[in-house]
């Protein structure tokens, strides 16, 4: 049985090798049982553990009948490996006629009928004498030399027999020495079998839902072993069964317990739309970046980006918490949901919609970003609303806060559209208007799905709003009728549309409120071969028409 000291009467009162050095042999136990109980799971020849029955742990093996293997668990510090004379030694009262050696006590143990195997497991390592142990029974087999000749030396060293007749020579022969090591290696040894047993079984939980697991199965192997022998032995052992229920109990929570902490915005699908131009004014806080969504075959890709801006649907109009939870069964009624969000704000006019999707995919793909779901369907007390889209966007030591509009403008209405659009930030700096921005996102965000940032404080109610305006930028979409391209398709097309971008961003620039001097601005500029007819096909989509 497990003896973490033998001889402990000779410690002083203070000394650990007693009650606290038996604790760490039972907790040592625990893993090594534990770890029995997550092998039992993976193999259906062991059918039942059980713990301080007839040895500390009996593992039962299924064959043409019951196999036994007693287990010893020997915690017993030191700095010198096990030996021959420390493993056959007997203790010194009755002047040694009893058998009290390590591996008598492993033999007597040897109580039921049938096949009978032996196994101890230890931290410290035995010494070249005692490799013969180690070796796997299959190679024993195949060079039987080593283990015979340790087989004779013990019979010839003590006479005694197990209650079912077999010798030290016999103990030798199905006996296996097992390394375990610290407890510490103990424990991430078993989690690791865990983790890879539960990717047998297609599951893959978080390491902290590992740990609880395994933290469950040392609770539950310690019950076994504190259970009584004489009122409680059927609570002593555990069938691979009740091991595999409780597993699939597991298993079935490991799903929710990934939903809870799951990034739904870390996988982003290839980009669409091609970079066109970039332009950075560091100095008066302002950037441009255009977008072309290219040809195929010489036409204009109109009805593939409708296409693709109505994929971003889902992810514009679910909360977090609801997209992690999408899979093959509830995909329909997802997207059914997503649906009935856009029916629901009639109020939102389809070329606004498809302007915002636009500046949330551009947002998405450039800068990883990870939107607050919902912003443009959410209604403030004060009915107030300028931004259609707020992000997250992780950028080195300071991450910041992307609060952007959007637009779809024809030729005929870019003026008035660009007006409206400059007009409405106008307001960006009134206290009480980011802090309803600020309320409305600490509403909607959901901090569990999204990765740690560093907004935090510029995000509590308690900051001041300067905290807010420091990791702030403001971005602008405005996809627009492009003149270029509906001269139809032109080898030299992109040099024009480049022309026409700085001359839209000039015209944009001129226009922006004196107020919002002090923010960084990055205007998107996205050219359309025909508005009109890419929001036909988009609303199409999105089965409006």
């Amino acid at each position: 049985m497990n003896d973490p000291d033998p001889d402990n009467s000779s410690q002083p009162p203070d000394s650990d090798a007693g009650g606290v050095a038996a604790r760490r042999g039972f907790k040592y136990q625990d893993h090594v049982a534990a770890g029995f109980v997550l092998e039992m799971i993976g193999d259906p020849s062991i059918i039942r553990v059980e713990c301080e029955t007839a040895d500390d742990i009996v593992l039962v093996h299924q064959g043409q009948c019951d196999v036994f293997e007693y287990v010893q668990v020997k915690t017993t510090e030191g700095d010198t490996k096990w030996t021959q004379k420390e493993i056959c030694e007997r203790d010194s009262g009755n002047g040694r006629t009893r058998p009290t050696s390590l591996i008598e006590k492993s033999l007597l143990t040897d109580t039921r009928t049938g096949q009978a195997l032996f196994r101890i497991v230890s931290r410290r390592d035995v010494n070249k004498t005692l490799a013969p142990l180690k070796t796997d029974m299959a190679v024993r087999a195949r060079h039987p030399a080593p283990i015979s000749g340790l087989a004779d030396k013990f019979a010839k060293k003590w006479p005694t027999a197990s209650p079912n007749g077999r010798t030290l020579g016999d103990w030798a022969r199905h006996a296996v020495w097992q390394v375990a090591g610290d407890v510490e290696g103990l424990y991430a040894k078993n989690l690791k079998r865990l983790i890879l047993l539960a990717e047998r079984h297609g599951a893959n939980p978080t390491h902290s839902h590992s740990i609880a697991i395994y933290d469950d199965l040392l609770a539950w192997v310690d019950r076994l072993a504190s259970a009584s022998r004489a009122t409680e032995a059927e609570k002593k052992l555990v069938d691979r069964q009740t091991a595999l229920d409780w597993w699939n109990t597991h298993l079935a929570e490991t799903e929710a317990a990934q939903r809870r902490v799951s990034k739904p915005y870390k996988p982003v699908t290839d980009a669409f739309l091609a970079e066109l131009h970039h332009l950075s004014e560091d100095d008066i806080r302002r950037a441009l970046t255009g977008y072309d969504a290219r040809y195929e075959l010489k036409r204009w890709r109109s009805e593939q980006l409708a296409e693709y801006l109505a994929d971003w649907l889902p992810e514009m109009t679910l909360k977090a918490s609801e997209l992690v939870e999408i899979q093959h069964l509830n995909l329909r009624q997802k997207m059914k949901a997503a649906y009935r969000q856009v029916e629901s704000n009639r109020d939102i006019e389809p070329s606004r919609l498809l302007a915002e999707i636009l500046l949330h995919a551009v947002l998405r793909h450039r800068f990883a970003s990870e939107p607050v779901a919902c912003k443009l369907f959410y209604r403030t007390a004060s009915g107030t609303k300028t931004f259609g889209n707020a992000h997250i966007v992780h950028s080195g030591d300071r991450d910041e806060l992307w609060l952007g509009r959007a637009a779809l403008t024809t030729a005929s209405d870019y003026d008035n559209m660009l007006l409206l659009v400059c007009g409405e930030l106008s307001h960006v700096l009134d206290p009480d208007f980011l802090k309803d921005e600020r309320e409305v996102i600490l509403t909607l965000r959901e901090p569990q799905h999204m990765l740690p940032t560093t907004l935090d404080t510029a995000l509590s109610r308690l900051s001041p709003v300067d905290d807010l305006l420091e990791v702030l930028c403001v971005p602008i979409l405005i996809g627009y009728d492009s003149s270029v391209l509906s001269a139809g398709f032109d080898a030299s097309y992109r040099d024009r549309l480049i022309e026409e971008l700085l001359e839209r961003y000039a015209q944009l620039k001129l226009n922006l409120p004196d107020a919002i001097a002090e923010i960084r601005v990055h205007v998107f500029l996205v050219p359309i071969e025909c508005v009109a007819t890419l929001l036909q096909q988009f609303v199409a989509r999105l089965g409006h028409g």
